[in-house]
């Protein structure tokens, strides 16, 4: 008892971290700032990714993107977070911007393409992937962390990204992301690996 009080006193095994802080400490993995700048480069620049954003904003990419976003389980664990400070609407419509589901006017300047996969390339070269994933299993493993409660929330809402994975309209969106060269399939193995998903 005695050493239990102890370590409840020095903190040891206790979280006291929101998940504010939590993920503002996640987000320094990805200078989202030097993203966007890539990307917007990349998109003014590059054929094939100008033909990628195009397709980006049109109504397949915009249909399965609602798919996502109105599962119920999904809008649970945004008001739980939106609760906790993080505004996940906020970090949707980043992303949502990011891949011109927010008409954005682009002209591609330049028909020299270098491809999707360069760009990703170049945005990786910026980011920490992995240091973001220990730095979130470290969360996990937290006592108290209400990361690790997101966590928990996020496999509790598996049927939703099933059943998104499995709609048509996103099918038909990432088929034809996969023709053009997107690694989508890597992308969603990613996520999977992540959350435990098999």
């Amino acid at each position: 008892m005695k050493l239990f009080l102890l370590l409840v006193v020095l903190g040891v095994g206790m979280s006291s971290a929101t998940l504010r802080s939590e993920v503002d400490q996640l987000l320094a993995f990805y200078p989202m700032e030097e993203v966007r700048e890539i990307y917007d480069w990349w998109i003014t620049h590059d054929a094939e990714v100008g033909e990628i954003y195009a397709f980006m904003q049109s109504n397949y990419a915009n249909d399965a993107w609602s798919v996502l976003v109105t599962q119920p389980e999904l809008q649970g664990v945004g008001a739980w977070t939106e609760a906790r400070g993080v505004n996940l609407r906020d970090y949707l419509d980043f992303v949502a911007a990011m891949f011109g589901w927010t008409p954005l006017p682009r002209a591609v300047r330049n028909g020299k393409a270098r491809s999707w996969a360069s760009m990703m390339e170049e945005i990786r070269s910026v980011t920490d992937t992995p240091g973001a994933l220990v730095l979130a299993n470290e969360f996990i493993a937290t006592p108290g962390s209400e990361f690790a409660e997101l966590y928990r929330m996020t496999q509790d809402a598996r049927p939703a990204f099933t059943r998104t994975m499995n709609d048509p309209e996103v099918q038909r969106w990432a088929a034809q992301l996969r023709a053009f060269g997107v690694d989508i399939d890597g992308t969603v193995a990613r996520l999977q690996s992540f959350f435990g998903w098999n």
